[in-house]
C-alpha cells in the first residue's frame, strides 16, 4: 500500500479508541442517549481538564469533567528550534491542524506525546450511578471527540500549549548558529516523524522523494543505493565473522627516530610429557630382594661348609 492510500485516523477517532476501549455497548449505547443532555454552553476546556453540566433525570444536574496534567515546558526551546526547520509541521498547525508527525514530535523532544494514553486521564461526576465510568462521563468523552473532529487544535489547549504563542517563537528570526544548515537548500529536515498510522521512512519517501532530498545525484546511483539497502540482512553475522572483526591487528611499524619497545619473550606452554619428565626425575625407591628358591639355599650352604673347614 502507498503512502498516500494509507488512511490517517482522525484525533476524534483516537479519542474514541482510547475512551471506550474496555466498555461494552450497552453503556456505549446509554451514553449516546445521555449525549444531548450535555448542556453545550456550560462546556468549558481549560489548560488540563474538560468540564460540562448535564441535564439528569428529574431536572437534576450533574457536574461532569476530565482532568489530565498538562505537558512539562522545560524543553519547549528545543521543540521551536526543531520545528523552524520543519516547515510541514508549521503549516499544518498554522492552519489549525495537528499531524501525527507533531505528536511524535513531542514524544520525543518533552519525554510524552501530545496525545495521552487512557490511563493518564482521570474523570469525575456528581451523580451516583455504580458503574465507572458513567454514562455522563462517557457521554463527554464522545462530546470531545467529536470537537476534536472540527477543531484539532483543542487537544493543545488541554494539554496546557499555547499554539498562537508557540507558532509566533517559531516564526522568530533567530538563527541558530550550532545546527547546520540544510543540506541542498531544501525547505525542511527529512521526514523523521510520518503522519500514516503506524507508517516509517520506508512507507513514506518513494524513489523521487529520495532523489530530491539528496539533489544532484544520478538517477543510477539513487536506485543502487536503494538496492543496496535492501539487500542487507536481517540476521546478526555468526560468531565466526564477528570474531574475525575483533581479532587483533598487526603491530604497526615504528616511525623512523622512535625508540624500540623491546619484545617481551613468549612464555613457553608446559606440555604434559615435561610434567611426566619431571616425575622421572625423583629418587627411585630400592627394589625388594629376589627370595632364594631351595636349590639355590643348597647351593648356598654348601659353599658356607666348604669355606668353615679347614684342610688338614
Amino acid at each position: 500500500m502507498n503512502a498516500g492510500d494509507r488512511k490517517s485516523v482522525t484525533l476524534g477517532e483516537r479519542w474514541r479508541r482510547e475512551a471506550t476501549r474496555s466498555v461494552d455497548d450497552a453503556r456505549l449505547a446509554a451514553a449516546l442517549e445521555a449525549l444531548p443532555s450535555i448542556r453545550k454552553p456550560m462546556v468549558r476546556i481549560r489548560a488540563g481538564s474538560i468540564r460540562c453540566e448535564m441535564e439528569g433525570a428529574m431536572g437534576s444536574i450533574h457536574e461532569v469533567s476530565l482532568q489530565i496534567r498538562t505537558l512539562p515546558t522545560r524543553d519547549w526551546n528545543t521543540l521551536v528550534r526543531v520545528l523552524r526547520r520543519s516547515k510541514s509541521i508549521v503549516e499544518a498547525l498554522d492552519n489549525g491542524r495537528v499531524p501525527r508527525s507533531f505528536d511524535r514530535l513531542v514524544a520525543r523532544i518533552v519525554g510524552e506525546p501530545l496525545f495521552p494514553e487512557a490511563r493518564s486521564v482521570t474523570f469525575g461526576c456528581s451523580c451516583d450511578l455504580p458503574e465507572k465510568p458513567c454514562r455522563h462521563v462517557l457521554a463527554l468523552h464522545e462530546l470531545f471527540a467529536r470537537r476534536l473532529d472540527e477543531k484539532p487544535w483543542e487537544l493543545m489547549l488541554l494539554r496546557g500549549i499555547d499554539l498562537q504563542g508557540l507558532l509566533t517563537k517559531v516564526r522568530q528570526t533567530e538563527t541558530d548558529g550550532d545546527l547546520p544548515p540544510l543540506a541542498y537548500g531544501v525547505p525542511e529536515e527529512p521526514v523523521l516523524f510520518p503522519d500514516a498510522e503506524d507508517a516509517d521512512l520506508g512507507q513514506i519517501l518513494s524513489s523521487a522523494q529520495v532523489r530530491w532530498l539528496t539533489g544532484e545525484v544520478s538517477v543510477a546511483c539513487v536506485d543502487a543505493a536503494l538496492k543496496a539497502l535492501a539487500q542487507l540482512p536481517d540476521v546478526a553475522p555468526p560468531p565466526a565473522a564477528a570474531a574475525a572483526a575483533v581479532a587483533p591487528k598487526p603491530a604497526s611499524k615504528a616511525a623512523p627516530g622512535a625508540a624500540a619497545v623491546p619484545a617481551v619473550p613468549a612464555v613457553p606452554a608446559v606440555a604434559a610429557d615435561d610434567e611426566d619428565d619431571d616425575e622421572d626425575e625423583k629418587p627411585a625407591r630400592k627394589p625388594k630382594p629376589r627370595k632364594q628358591s631351595t636349590a639355590e639355599a643348597i647351593e648356598a650352604d654348601v659353599e658356607r661348609v666348604r669355606k668353615s673347614v679347614k684342610p688338614d
